[in-house]
């Protein structure tokens, strides 16, 4: 009777630390780890936009394009390209980047960072994306490209098994708010179709 009153007693002391351990998380933690995700703009990791620009990848792009897309196969992982370039049957809506937009998508990508450093880092995936920015080269050939899904804010990079080149692109940090950032230089780029 002793070991059951105490194996009772030890059960409920380990279920009451376990409510209070778990009502710690769900206050204050979860509190500071939105903080630690949040935005904010300000270049690491010795990246400046000059040191963007010189970057290997970049040499080989001569344009960059937002595109929005009729996504109806999402087995395809790259559904608007046809032997490599844009496929216009596919391709929707289409915004060849001005030296201004390109510098704002790329303070954008490399210039917002997280607030602070989260214990752990949510990706989302992007799994029938409909819009994307893509690098092409100086044969209209796309090199790579960061396909995005806004509504799901996930995205995923894909690069041509052509390209020669030993580094691709990045999408940087997903802190909270680089999706809208986008979403709204795309916006402003005309392209209406964001999903």
């Amino acid at each position: 009777m002793k070991y059951i009153l105490l194996t009772l007693a030890c059960i409920f002391l380990y279920s009451s630390l376990c409510r209070s351990q778990e009502k710690k998380y769900t206050d204050s933690a979860v509190a500071e780890y939105i903080k630690a995700c949040q935005c904010k703009f300000g270049y690491r990791y010795g990246w400046k936009l000059k040191s963007v620009k010189k970057h290997e990848a970049y040499s080989w792009v001569k344009k960059i394009i937002f595109v929005s897309f009729k996504n109806n196969d999402s087995a395809k992982e790259v559904s608007y390209l046809k032997n490599e370039k844009i496929d216009n049957d596919v391709v929707t809506e289409q915004h060849l980047l001005t030296q201004a937009e390109t510098d704002s998508l790329f303070n954008i990508i490399y210039g917002y960072n997280y607030t602070g450093y989260p214990s752990k880092i949510l990706v989302f995936e992007c799994k029938q994306p409909e819009n994307a920015i893509l690098y092409v080269d100086s044969d209209d050939k796309v090199l790579f490209s960061i396909n995005i899904c806004f509504s799901g804010t996930g995205h995923q990079i894909w690069t041509s098994k052509n390209y020669k080149g030993t580094h691709t692109t990045t999408f940087g940090e997903t802190c909270f708010g680089k999706y809208e950032q986008l979403a709204k230089l795309f916006r402003s780029a005309g392209i209406r179709n964001i999903k």
